[in-house]
């Protein structure tokens, strides 16, 4: 057995976690994981414990599921509230760290009044101090500026509470993942591996390569514990082996969600990664083992957990070539998504500002200015993007919405018509509070954040930018359509009921002006 060959089967999920969490942004960059631990992650643990039958109840609602509510049935009271002690025992340090920025908040608050801001350095709360620059704008609003990369190399950034979770996956039923941490499971092998480690390339490679038994337990220090499990992962089938495209022309892959696939001979593209594995399903798709063996160049248009996704990503770290990101400013709420990747070992990062370009072979990739989706905050990290390929335009809009048309014409004239626009009507998007609300110092005022949505385009906003650009043809993508999404996305009925609504309106428009339009679900591929 020890010198017998096996692949890892290529429908075993590899499931980042932090403290026993599912991975995502926030969850990397130290100030704002800090936050996530003291207004969110302690306090829906907490409420599990005293109150275990009402997180059962809430989740017999479907639009409750991506609520603050712990997905055990009622059950495993006691493991949560292990978790919680332990929690508050070796995450010490980032507890004291999400304090300090809550009173941080507060100084300014209360003592940042215009006047100049040097006597309150010395009052910044001492697990803060020496990683922040306070500041004015122009209207005399205080606010601070993070030294992320300081925080990094500090303590403060706890490689050891990252791992990774093993599971077969045999269906697109996935339980949501956000409010409910990781606990052990019979059928779950857990490896105590931080995502930066070269173990998780092995182990993804090992879905193509295979290895002699004993050098993959010696590697990746499986447990003796879980050796019948782990082993349960592997397989000796060998799977399909990755195609490059070599044609001249430009092929265009939907794999889901905001993830397609630009290829020409000697350049591919993909943008938000994000895919399903491949297991037995009457619906078709495209699934990792459809990508080419090297991706030239990944992008990546904001920092949303559905289109910065470390459980695909992490997978194919190997096979990126490059990766781009929008450039950020530093803002606390708006960490540096540079920083985030290249702290998780991927190489070759890339930042682009509004409207600069990076030159590749075949073509060019743009950044475009992103609007909307994001309740109004000053976030920074979000970029469309024009990418260009054999003389080709594709401009890849994700969630942004048509706020200003006035900027898109002008950016029209610096980046040209589109022959294939990619662009999502998820135009009722989720409250503030329900990606950001762990950030906020204090609560959100209850009318403000159901006001303050992260609203993509409607159907009016999209047929403007059609408008501007001159689009050839239209793709609806990025709307959580796809089963396999369903344990992140956690949709309500009232926004797909908006979103379709939207779609419909849409698609008659594009036929009475003769605009090739369609809704994009699950597999799509075509060549131009």
């Amino acid at each position: 057995m020890e010198s017998h060959q096996f692949y890892l089967k290529t429908n075993v999920q590899i499931e980042p976690l932090f403290n026993q969490w599912y991975a995502h942004p926030l969850l990397i960059a130290p100030a704002t994981a800090s936050m996530f631990l003291v207004n969110s992650h302690l306090n829906i643990m907490k409420s599990y414990v005293q109150m275990p039958s009402a997180h059962a109840a809430a989740l017999q609602n479907p639009d409750m599921v991506g609520g603050p509510f712990i997905d055990y049935g009622g059950q495993r009271v006691g493991e949560i509230e292990d978790l919680v002690n332990q929690t508050q025992a070796r995450c010490a340090d980032l507890i004291t760290l999400g304090n300090s920025i809550k009173k941080l908040f507060k100084l300014l608050g209360d003592k940042a009044k215009g006047y100049p801001l040097l006597e309150l350095y010395k009052d910044i709360p001492a697990g803060i101090n020496g990683f922040v620059e306070l500041g004015y704008d122009l209207d005399n609003h205080p606010s601070f500026r993070v030294i992320e990369r300081l925080l990094y190399k500090s303590p403060y950034y706890r490689r050891d509470l990252q791992s990774i979770a093993l599971t077969e996956i045999h269906s697109d039923d996935r339980s949501f993942i956000f409010s409910t941490p990781r606990l052990k499971e019979e059928h779950i092998v857990h490896l105590p591996i931080s995502f930066n480690d070269e173990r998780i390339d092995f182990l993804s490679e090992l879905k193509h390569n295979k290895k002699p038994y004993g050098e993959i337990l010696e590697v990746l220090e499986v447990p003796k514990a879980d050796e019948e499990t782990f082993s349960s992962l592997l397989t000796t089938l060998p799977p399909a082996q990755p195609q490059t495209y070599a044609e001249e022309n430009v092929r265009i892959r939907y794999f889901g969600h905001a993830c397609v696939l630009l290829e020409t001979k000697g350049t591919s593209v993909l943008t938000d990664p994000l895919m399903s594995y491949k297991y037995q399903t009457e619906l078709q798709r495209f699934t990792y083992e459809d990508l080419p063996a090297v991706i030239n160049y990944v992008v990546i248009t904001h920092n949303h957990h559905d289109h910065i996704v470390f459980e695909t990503l992490l997978q194919l770290r190997k096979r990126i070539g490059h990766i781009i990101v929008p450039r950020n400013n530093g803002a606390f709420h708006d960490p540096s998504m540079k920083l985030i990747l290249e702290n998780l070992g991927f190489r070759n990062v890339i930042e682009l500002d509004d409207l600069e370009t990076l030159e590749i072979e075949n073509g060019s990739i743009t950044a475009v200015p992103f609007f909307g989706e994001h309740c109004d905050l000053n976030i920074r990290s979000k970029s469309t993007y024009m990418i260009k390929l054999r003389g080709k335009s594709h401009l890849v809009c994700a969630d942004s919405n048509s706020l200003s048309p006035e900027v898109y014409k002008n950016v029209r004239k610096m980046v040209g018509n589109v022959d294939k626009l990619f662009i999502s009507l998820e135009c009722k998007g989720s409250p503030m509070s329900w990606a950001y609300g762990a950030l906020f110092p204090n609560q959100i005022d209850r009318k403000l954040d159901q006001l303050r949505r992260a609203n993509g385009s409607d159907s009016r906003a999209a047929l403007q930018m059609i408008d501007i650009f001159s689009v050839k043809h239209v793709f609806l993508y990025a709307m959580g359509l796809e089963p396999w999404l369903n344990y992140f996305m956690a949709l309500q009925h009232g926004h797909t009921e908006d979103a379709s609504s939207e779609t419909d309106k849409l698609l008659e428009v594009c036929s009475r002006q003769q605009v090739d339009a369609e809704k994009l679900f699950a597999k799509r591929e075509l060549v131009h």
